[in-house]
């Protein structure tokens, strides 16, 4: 059932949606995480080691894919609810 809401053009649109959703806390993430700390610990992005390098680049995904996943509850509504028409 939800993969034939999928396929319909309200199912394409809220693919699009949480697309352009986790863009946007993707980029919102980065910004904040790494300038958080550059701007903490002083440490310049050029002195950083592998190991931040993927400690950021996870917690980045994790805070995305959380905040995502919670945005998208509201989109799913909006673009999979009920067909009905209802008059108020």
């Amino acid at each position: 059932m939800i993969l034939e809401k999928l396929k319909t053009r309200n199912g394409k649109k809220f693919m699009v949606a949480v697309l352009v959703v986790f863009v946007l806390t993707a980029i919102v993430m980065t910004r904040a995480m790494i300038g958080g700390v550059i701007e903490q610990y002083n440490i310049p992005l050029a002195d950083w080691d592998i190991e931040m390098y993927m400690m950021q680049s996870f917690m980045i995904t994790i805070y995305s894919s959380v905040f995502t996943l919670l945005f998208s509850v509201p989109l799913a509504y909006w673009f999979l609810g009920g067909d009905e028409n209802t008059e108020r």
